[in-house]
């Protein structure tokens, strides 16, 4: 059972950070709207419950381990949620600054076959924003002396999955409706990326007082 969320610690804050990271488009959502212009929107949604299938896999794997950790250590979490905050920042100033958005016509190159749910399992398994996901954010959002650190961890992991899933589709119809790759050109994700930054370095400041109070 999940505790009560304390302050920006909880489930509003996890679900807010979740939705930015996962809307800002990266390598599931370029294969996923490549998936859809390629073999078509019913495959590509088969892709999108496989990617959640994926990053579900990593959860687990991820919450064992560091649920392991928290009930060893009193000041683990505290450690989790700075360095949660300190991934933000860099992935915050990465959207703003560095980061060239790829186009779905482009780099994205989907295998034209029925295998989707295959595929996005693989992708959601490989794609690095799961192990950033699970590994430092969802931690630092689970309240302080939890009694089954691990079982907190695996339930608040369902948010972020659940959120992907709306995410995914909805990119998945975008593209179905868009029948090229205009509405995907390189200057409207790189606005995607500067509201995903700015929204980013802000969850890290909120998350690092939280974590220093």
């Amino acid at each position: 059972m999940l505790l009560e969320p304390n302050a920006f610690n909880g489930v509003l804050g996890l679900a807010l950070t979740s939705a930015v990271l996962i809307a800002v488009p990266g390598p599931s959502i370029m294969f996923l709207v490549g998936q859809t212009i390629a073999v078509g929107r019913r495959n590509a949604l088969r892709g999108v419950i496989g990617n959640a299938i994926g990053t579900y896999c990593v959860a687990v794997i991820v919450a064992i381990g560091i649920g392991s950790l928290l009930m060893r250590s009193d000041h683990a979490l505290i450690f989790i949620r700075l360095l949660g905050a300190v991934v933000l920042l860099g992935i915050g100033f990465q959207y703003l600054f560095f980061s060239r958005p790829m186009l779905a016509g482009g780099e994205s190159n989907p295998k034209k076959s029925r295998q989707s749910l295959l595929a996005g399992i693989i992708v959601g398994s490989t794609n690095p924003k799961a192990l950033i996901m699970f590994g430092s954010i969802v931690p630092s959002f689970i309240s302080d002396g939890a009694d089954s650190p691990i079982l907190n961890l695996l339930g608040f992991s369902l948010i972020p999955i659940g959120l992907g899933l709306v995410i995914d589709a909805a990119w998945v119809a975008a593209a179905h409706v868009a029948s090229s790759t205009t509405l995907f050109s390189g200057k409207r994700l790189r606005l995607f990326n500067i509201i995903g930054g700015g929204l980013m370095i802000s969850m890290a400041i909120l998350l690092a007082a939280e974590a220093l109070n």
